[in-house]
């Protein structure tokens, strides 16, 4: 097995392992089961019943008595309705007394023993096992509505309807497993959290640590496992990639880059931009961003590190380089990332604003890309509930953990300049705190 780009391994992992429930999941799931449209019209799963009975040997009496089933299980059904809407309102109010503001994008709370405490936490609680017999009874329903139609050879697609059935009990048992932890017992192996976006609230819970089981679920079960990558070593080390992805035992080589950066690139931090955290310094990010917009003439890519800060420069500079007939686009505002790197390969006047998903994996050879702006080292958010859970496993959680996460991300990010030996540019650091701080 061969795993390249391997410094996401552990992210994979814990994604693949990782259960999310979100309003959205469970309507969507109701909805294929059986709903109204706007004309009053049914349809879905449970009404669809009849159409399968079509030029079929089935007798009369035994389609009835399907249809009962499908009817009944469809008030189940309306009736999870009910207990969803009370699920989230449930969730939605906690969150706002327990969670901090997220800044207008996306709230964020880790669910603890203290959380679990909480008066509103009961209301959570009552509402999630309401959710989960409903979702129990309509699993009852639909078992033996798979009971019933599956000796039935010669209903109209049956393979199909019994593959619809059956994977729609799977799906529902799938929904029951992700948010059982509400109501459970707290889990030490786990991280649990809530999210809200736009008033959509999600339940999500993740392993703590992925090592043990890439270790027994992974490279055991190999005769040989190559981990590879650009950006797997630390200060020259692979100590913290080894501990992260329980990869102990493996034998390492280090190569040297195929580009000679001394020679295609600059590095430029300037000396007049605040740290982070002091004031003006959003205003000297964009005053800059606007200056070397200018001297390059686009052919730009800044990097950041979260959504409001991303789009509050491009709100101070989108209107200013316009009269230089220069283009700013911005990830999340105007395109998905593959429209806004194939505006700025076929014209080169443009100047791109990225989060997360620009840091790495983008490629824009040529004269298209000259410069690239990181506003602040890559840190990981100090309120992220994934983060502040590993980070507690850590004797220097800063040192031992956040340093070597941000080192390996900011390599990312610095890559997106140089991808040919005939590249050339400039990487523009605005974060002071790179030259000011011991790490």
């Amino acid at each position: 097995l061969i795993i390249d780009e391997a410094h996401n391994l552990e992210d994979e992992a814990t994604e693949q392992w990782g259960l999310e429930v979100g309003e959205r999941d469970l309507r969507g799931y109701f909805d294929r089961l059986g709903q109204r449209d706007g004309g009053g019209r049914y349809n879905g799963l449970l009404f669809e019943m009849a159409e399968h009975f079509r030029g079929s040997a089935v007798p009369l009496a035994r389609q009835h008595e399907i249809g009962e089933m499908a009817g009944d299980t469809y008030r189940l059904v309306e009736l999870g309705r009910e207990n969803l809407a009370d699920l989230f309102e449930a969730l939605w109010k906690f969150l706002d007394v327990h969670a901090m503001d997220g800044g207008g994008y996306e709230r964020r709370l880790r669910i603890t023993g203290k959380e679990r405490q909480a008066a509103e936490w009961r209301d959570v609680v009552l509402a999630a096992e309401n959710m989960d017999m409903a979702l129990q009874d309509i699993e009852g329903g639909l078992e033996s509505l798979l009971a019933a139609v599956e000796p039935l050879d010669s209903m109209l697609d049956h393979d199909d309807l019994v593959v619809e059935i059956s994977s729609d009990i799977h799906s529902g048992g799938e929904l029951r497993q992700g948010m059982g932890w509400v109501s459970s017992a707290e889990d030490e192996d786990r991280i649990y959290w809530l999210s809200s976006i736009e008033q959509h609230v999600t339940m999500h819970s993740v392993p703590l640590e992925v090592s043990a089981a890439l270790e027994k679920d992974l490279y055991e079960n190999k005769e040989c496992v190559v981990l590879t990558g650009a950006t797997l070593s630390v200060e020259g080390s692979f100590d913290y990639i080894r501990n992260r992805l329980g990869f102990n035992d493996a034998r390492e080589v280090r190569l040297g880059s195929p580009f000679d950066y001394e020679d295609a690139a600059l590095v430029y931090i300037p000396d007049d931009v605040p740290e982070p955290s002091a004031r003006g310094y959003q205003k000297a990010v964009s005053q800059a961003l606007i200056d070397i917009s200018r001297a390059a003439q686009g052919r730009t890519l800044a990097l950041f590190t979260s959504h409001s800060a991303l789009r509050s420069s491009y709100e101070d500079i989108s209107g200013e380089l316009s009269g230089d007939d220069i283009l700013v686009l911005a990830q999340g505002v105007d395109g998905s990332p593959r429209q806004l790197i194939r505006a700025l390969k076929e014209d080169s006047r443009t100047v791109l604003l990225g989060t997360s998903s620009f840091w790495e994996g983008v490629d824009i050879a040529g004269d298209s890309l000259s410069v690239l702006v990181i506003a602040r080292l890559p840190f990981s958010v100090p309120t992220d509930p994934v983060f502040v859970s590993r980070s507690e496993l850590f004797d220097d959680p800063f040192n031992e953990y956040a340093v070597p996460q941000a080192a390996l991300k900011f390599k990312q990010g610095f890559g997106r300049l140089i991808s040919s030996k005939s590249d050339r540019g400039v990487v523009v650091i605005l974060d002071s705190r790179i030259r000011s701080k011991k790490y």
